[in-house]
């Protein structure tokens, strides 16, 4: 799979505050690619980097193969943005709003309906802006960026401020969007659960350092699911899962937790525990989050509790 964006050795401080330290990415064409960090931490430095809005003070940036800034025009003609909130002039209807993009670009004038299908606003292209509801100007946003095709698009926290109803817009229209137009999709996000739900890709971006990159299939194979037990006797519980081979924790007098990967393997330890003698008041098997994995990674867990 060739690569949409690489990221080399990038360095960048504003002043004696260092932003990205040594960052290293690539993004596969084709993907739709998570880019998740806490606030403060270099997600929309690096953003601003890719987009040519600033420069690195080290480091290479490349948008399929060619290098920024040095054919910054050629590598973002083929890029949309979506890096600020959107704004649009709420007395123009949506096609009006497009037709701007389309003239200043040189664009055909099918350019405007082809956008507006692939966020699913053509019906309502003649409907003035100022009666859209978020999600909607998010998705003409969108439909702004997806002017002439590009080969990838570039979101800055794409479904920040927007309600339930617009995040599900959203989050349909980007995992759709590879197959519909042959676009990658690089998004930064702190929306966990979002991500869960619409990347391909992910990396974690902590103190200017991608601290994990994988595909969220298998992240999913990586993180252990644990059984959730509570039982007349946790002590007894444990040793009876002990002499099974397994390693239990010790929650609280009549709780424990021990890894289990599947319902077949809780079914084992359950059966296990009947045979002991113990009395299982409930078993609950509990799939790793992303929002767990991520705690852990970047050290905000221990923080918390700190």
């Amino acid at each position: 799979m060739s690569e949409a964006i690489t990221l080399e050795r990038i360095e960048k401080s504003y002043g004696r505050r260092t932003v990205l330290g040594g960052l290293d990415l690539v993004v596969p064409e084709g993907s739709v690619f998570a880019f998740l960090g806490n606030n403060g931490h270099g997600k929309s430095t690096t953003i601003r980097l890719i987009s040519g809005l600033s420069a690195p003070d080290r480091g290479t940036v490349r948008l399929f193969g060619r290098d920024i800034p040095r054919a910054k025009r050629d590598a973002l003609r083929e890029t949309g943005f979506l890096i600020e909130a959107p704004s649009a002039y709420p007395n123009l209807t949506a096609a009006e709003f497009l037709r701007i993009g389309v003239a200043l670009k040189a664009l055909p004038a099918s350019e405007i309906a082809r956008c507006l299908r692939m966020v699913g606003l053509h019906e309502d292209r003649d409907r003035r802006i100022e009666h859209f509801s978020l999600g909607m100007r998010q998705r003409l946003a969108l439909a702004h960026a997806l002017l002439g095709a590009p080969r990838l698009l570039v979101l800055d926290e794409p479904t920040n401020g927007l309600d339930p109803d617009g995040i599900q817009e959203i989050r349909t229209l980007l995992r759709g969007l590879p197959d519909a137009s042959g676009c990658t999709i690089f998004f930064a996000s702190h929306y966990l659960d979002e991500v869960e739900k619409t990347a391909t890709h992910l990396a974690v971006l902590h103190d200017g350092r991608i601290r994990a990159r994988t595909t969220v299939e298998a992240l999913g194979t990586q993180l252990a699911s644990a059984l959730a037990l509570r039982v007349d006797d946790a002590g007894r519980a444990a040793e009876a899962l002990r002499a099974q081979g397994h390693a239990p924790e010790v929650d609280g007098p009549q709780a424990l937790t021990v890894a289990a990967s599947d319902h077949a393997a809780a079914g084992r330890i359950n059966a296990a525990l009947f045979a002991a003698g113990v009395t299982l008041y409930e078993s609950t098997l509990r799939r790793p989050r992303l929002e767990e994995w991520f705690l852990r990674l970047t050290g905000a867990a221990a923080e918390r509790a700190a």
